[in-house]
């Protein structure tokens, strides 16, 4: 049999001899050295430590946000926490006494900027909990939860917070470019609404943009040219107030909403502001609903 026949068959000639050509190269000295022969006594008594630990669990449920100002994670810079708080935080806060786990890990479907707030039915998500010490708590325990967290008022509530599987958790991360999601924006144009222009913006249906990555994230993201879809949108002005506008919009996932009201130096196009010929500049943004299946 050949040496490369022996390796296919399981052999260990080459190995034999990388054995046999180092014990060559080993001298007897070094040897006894290393390996002296009777071994030395050992004087430490043998101990033996177990470790247990239980595998993550996973809860999951919607939250709001009813604050602007709260980052979705703690937002630290230089080490030191900044920002009024966060959703994790906020909802750690509650149910860590409940669970005592050494660690929480935060998944959301998705987030939205610090001065962003999450309305409507809710965003997604999932904590990781490693380690727990509690059983899982009822679903009795789950809505007390709930009340105690509406109670502390810091901001963020959630909704049908529930015992979740690897699943559910996997289920954030499937399709983000297939989710649709609502927006709700407060946008000021320069000259006075017309009719025409809040017609013209509602009779719109799957428009397609071109996105450059906006100046706001370029220090952490690629310069890309990303295509997305404005689904609709519905615009109606303020009363009594002829410079300022409310548009609804239902968009694809990873749409940057602030930049196709204001069109980011052209990075965006077309926008809000170059569709209706005038500078516009977005106030406020709510997002209202993240449409996809997930409890």
């Amino acid at each position: 049999m050949s040496t490369a026949e022996g390796k296919r068959a399981g052999g260990g000639d080459d190995t034999t001899g990388a054995v046999t050509r180092a014990l060559d190269w080993t001298s007897s000295k070094d040897l006894f050295i290393n390996y002296p022969c009777p071994p030395t006594q050992v004087d430490v008594a043998c101990s033996r430590t177990i470790s247990c630990k239980r595998l993550p669990v996973y809860f999951g449920g919607y939250y709001n946000k009813w604050a602007r100002g709260l980052s979705q994670s703690p937002w630290l810079i230089d080490d030191e926490v900044h920002g009024d708080g966060s959703v994790q935080e906020c909802i750690q806060h509650v149910v860590a006494p409940h669970l005592r786990a050494d660690r929480y890990k935060f998944n959301s479907a998705g987030r939205e900027d610090i001065d962003v707030r999450m309305t409507g039915t809710g965003r997604p998500f999932v904590f990781e909990v490693y380690n727990m010490h509690a059983e899982m708590p009822s679903k009795e325990r789950f809505q007390e939860m709930q009340a105690e967290l509406e109670a502390s008022d810091c901001g963020v509530t959630v909704q049908q917070l529930q015992p979740a599987d690897k699943e559910l958790f996997d289920k954030l991360h499937e399709g983000e470019r297939d989710k649709r999601k609502v927006y709700r924006a407060v946008v000021w144009v320069a000259r006075a609404v017309q009719q025409s222009d809040l017609d013209k913006l509602s009779d719109m249906r799957e428009l397609e943009i071109q996105q450059r990555t906006p100046v706001r994230v370029l220090h952490r993201r690629s310069p890309l040219v990303r295509p997305r879809l404005i689904h609709k949108m519905t615009a109606k002005a303020i009363p009594g107030n002829p410079h300022y506008i409310v548009i609804d919009l239902e968009t694809q996932a990873g749409t940057y909403i602030k930049e196709f009201v204001h069109g980011d130096f052209g990075r965006t196009a077309p926008s809000i502001g170059s569709l209706i010929g005038c500078e516009t500049e977005i106030l406020q943004l709510d997002v209202i609903h993240v449409d996809m299946e997930f409890l």
